[in-house]
């Protein structure tokens, strides 16, 4: 969570962080990043988004399986964004 937190708060957030940022090392450094979803507090559940929290493990590497259930958050096939169109 102090890692990503820019990146999964409900109201602010990028959910796609540089691979090189504190937030990627951490998730990609996760040996079982579904183990995470069991562990977020009734209180982090207020204030996270967790479809960010499931877009940002995809967008750094470790993702959560599609399909799969992170804290009754149901994880949709998540497409990365579209690359910036050159000038």
């Amino acid at each position: 969570m102090r890692d990503c937190w820019h990146n999964i708060e409900k109201s602010l957030g990028d959910r796609y962080p540089p691979l090189e940022s504190p937030c990627c090392h951490t998730i990609k450094d996760a040996k079982d990043i579904h183990c995470v979803c069991n562990r977020f507090t009734a209180h982090e559940l207020t204030l996270i988004s967790l479809s960010k929290f499931a877009t940002v493990t995809r967008a750094c590497g470790n993702g959560l399986h599609t399909h799969s259930n992170c804290a009754g958050y149901r994880v949709p096939e998540i497409t990365p964004p579209s690359p910036p169109a050159s000038p």
